[in-house]
């Protein structure tokens, strides 16, 4: 990616509280062109899949939560790994809950796709991390 290009994130995560912070974090980052947010990992793959039709949307870094209803982040990769496979290897995945089990620290070490595990909140510092990562 240049380093001179801006980052379009998307936030996944059922809690708008917490999504509101994170959108409030990335705003103020210089880093991040664009954010969506999302409220489910369902929510998030429609709107992917909108973006094989218009690439304009498309994230280049997703913010994902773990423990979500109906979906958790762990059925989301599933399903995001048997999307169009241009637009996913397109896209850096970052775990980022506030989860401590040790299963799901131990099922991001065993998935080398996933760029970063962050615990919740986000702060500007890890943001600026992950944007180093990235750019």
């Amino acid at each position: 990616m240049n380093p001179n290009s801006k980052i379009k994130t998307l936030f996944i995560d059922d809690d708008r509280a917490t999504n509101f912070l994170h959108k409030h974090i990335a705003r103020n980052s210089d880093g991040v062109d664009s954010i969506r947010l999302v409220h489910s990992g369902i929510e998030a793959l429609n709107f992917l899949e909108k973006c094989l039709e218009d690439s304009v949307e498309k994230p280049n870094l997703i913010f994902l939560d773990i423990n979500m209803p109906a979906m958790n982040g762990w059925e989301f990769l599933e399903q995001f790994y048997m999307l169009n496979e241009d637009l996913v290897k397109e896209i850096n995945v970052v775990i980022l809950s506030s989860s401590d089990d040790p299963g799901d620290i131990e099922r991001f070490k065993q998935n080398n796709k996933l760029l970063d595990f962050i615990r919740k909140p986000l702060n500007k510092e890890a943001l600026n991390s992950v944007l180093a990562k990235v750019g």
